[in-house]
């Protein structure tokens, strides 16, 4: 399916729903600031591991999957945040979303915003959204930021939802090592002439077989990040990257992220490979740049790998006021690197 820009379908009063999302999402923002004096992301708020490494783009592929930053081979540094997914610091035997954010430097081609040299890609251990669209978007922010200093009413109000079930699922997903996990785009995203998800998923045996191993009550409270630094200080890691290609418009949406693209109707497919040497994820000067200078943003990057779907759309407006609030509440500088030389060990 060639990428068009009528593909996308901008919902009744869907900028007026963003507005209100953004002073939703600030309102929990900030009960989080005040409550730990310390400005955290809005979401993914708790840093499980930042670890460097190199986006290898394969050799040789066919035409639809040579495209954009895939369009020729070769080798790209690449900066990782593992986190967990709630705006709140989890206690990693509780189950919950894991996210990871890769940055990928050295990028060249025509930008959405400006000239920076990097690509960011947001990944989510679940292959949907629940929040779905704007609409349901708008429906759980307001209920985040009226209840998120209850979690039990938060619940409650949820439970009562039609959908409470799909809004619960992260609730339910495997609490394992981050290095088992595949992460998933979740939503849609250009991909040069054509549309695309795109997802990591582990390479190598020896990290696929840390899914045995479940977290327990146990294990510490940051065993998931306790068992990244262990495995990374005498294991490389690896993933594949894969896209998975739109090719019927009614049964693999856009502008829906809560529906799951059938691998039967177009299959994942790798484009590169993702190599994560032995490493230290959480040295104390790596903690300070991942937690308080650094930002991802797939808004930033590459026109022809441009974020769709009213999801994507919300994150434009979204995920720059959250940034700039997180770096003016800490007094902290944002930074782009521009190479791995600006990334510290």
């Amino acid at each position: 399916m060639r990428y068009s820009d009528d593909l996308e379908r901008e919902q009744p009063d869907e900028q007026a729903k963003i507005r209100d999302i953004v002073d939703y999402l600030r309102v929990a923002h900030e009960r989080a600031i005040a409550a730990g004096q310390h400005a955290p992301r809005d979401t993914h708020a708790k840093g499980q591991g930042f670890v460097k490494g190199t986006l290898t783009v394969d050799a040789d592929l066919p035409e639809e999957l040579a495209q954009s930053l895939f369009a020729a081979p070769g080798d790209y540094p690449a900066v990782l945040r593992f986190a967990t997914e709630p705006g709140a610091f989890v206690d990693d035997r509780v189950p919950a979303a894991r996210g990871l954010a890769m940055k990928v430097l050295g990028v060249g081609g025509e930008k959405m915003a400006d000239d920076r040299a990097t690509q960011d890609f947001l990944f989510n251990n679940c292959p949907i959204l629940p929040l779905a669209e704007v609409t349901t978007y708008r429906e759980i922010a307001y209920l985040r930021a009226e209840y998120g200093h209850d979690p039990q009413a938060l619940a409650e109000q949820i439970a009562k939802r039609d959908d409470a079930h799909v809004q619960t699922l992260f609730e339910r997903l495997p609490n394992i090592d981050l290095l088992a996990h595949s992460y998933y785009s979740q939503s849609a995203f250009r991909y040069g002439d054509y549309v695309c998800k795109y997802a990591l998923m582990p390479y190598d045996e020896d990290q696929r077989a840390l899914a045995a191993r479940t977290v327990t009550d146990d294990d510490s409270q940051n065993a998931l990040s306790e068992w990244l630094a262990e495995f990374l200080s005498q294991h490389e890691a690896r993933f594949d990257f894969c896209v998975q290609l739109m090719t019927d418009p009614a049964a693999m949406p856009i502008e829906d992220a809560s529906v799951e693209w059938d691998v039967g109707k177009s299959a994942w497919r790798r484009v590169a490979h993702l190599h994560l040497p032995r490493q230290d994820p959480f040295t104390p000067a790596r903690r300070d740049f991942s937690e308080d200078v650094l930002s991802f943003d797939p808004w930033a990057g590459r026109a022809d790998l441009r974020p769709l779907g009213s999801i994507n759309r919300v994150r434009k407006s979204a995920y720059r006021a959250s940034s700039t609030r997180r770096h003016e509440a800490n007094g902290r500088a944002e930074f782009e690197p521009a190479s791995s030389a600006d990334i510290p060990d």
